[in-house]
C-alpha cells in the first residue's frame, strides 16, 4: 500500500496537475493527500481525470483566498471510506482495507500561515488525535512558518 502527502502549491496550473497524475500512476498510489491546492472546489471531471488506475473517493477543504486547500483521495478497489471528517485545517477519512478488514483514520492537515490562528490549528489537531479510536496516520504541513515556537499545554513545538 502506498500513501503520498504532497504540498502541491496550487492545482490551477496544468503542469502541476500533470505531475500529480504522473506521480500517482508511477507509484500506484492508494491514498493521496494534497495540501495547498488553492482551489475552492473540484468538478467531478477534474477528480475523474486524477483517478488513474482505478476509481477513487475524494473529499476536500476549500482554500481561503490564495492559500490553503486540502484534497484527499482513497482508491476504492482495495480500500473503503467508511466516514469522512472535516475541520478548518484538515480533512480525514476512516478507511477499511477490503481484504484484511483493518480499519484506521487518515488525516491530511495544512497548518496556518497566519500565526494568529496557530493555537486554533493546534487545538483542532489535538482534538482530532484525542477523539481517535482507531490507529491514526497524520500527514501534511503542520505549521507553515520558517522557525518559531508556540506553547500548547506545556508542549513546545518547533518547525
Amino acid at each position: 500500500m502506498k500513501i503520498i502527502f504532497w504540498n502541491i502549491r496550487g492545482m490551477g496550473q496544468l503542469a502541476r496537475v500533470r505531475q500529480l497524475k504522473e506521480l500517482m500512476s508511477q507509484e500506484k498510489v492508494d491514498i493521496i493527500g494534497i495540501q495547498e491546492t488553492i482551489k475552492q472546489s473540484f468538478s467531478s471531471q477534474e477528480l475523474e481525470r486524477l483517478s488513474l488506475g482505478g476509481p477513487f473517493s475524494w473529499n476536500w477543504v476549500p482554500s481561503r483566498g490564495h492559500s490553503g486547500g486540502i484534497l484527499i483521495g482513497v482508491k476504492e478497489d482495495l480500500l473503503k471510506v467508511e466516514n469522512w471528517e472535516q475541520g478548518e485545517f484538515f480533512v480525514g477519512a476512516t478507511v477499511r482495507h477490503r481484504i484484511l478488514n483493518f480499519r484506521w483514520d487518515v488525516l491530511v492537515v495544512y497548518g496556518p500561515a497566519n500565526h494568529e490562528v496557530s493555537m486554533s490549528f493546534l487545538e483542532e489537531l489535538r482534538m482530532g488525535c484525542q477523539e481517535a479510536e482507531l490507529p491514526l496516520m497524520i500527514g501534511g504541513i503542520l505549521i507553515s512558518s520558517d522557525v518559531y515556537k508556540t506553547k500548547a499545554q506545556g508542549l513546545v513545538m518547533k518547525s
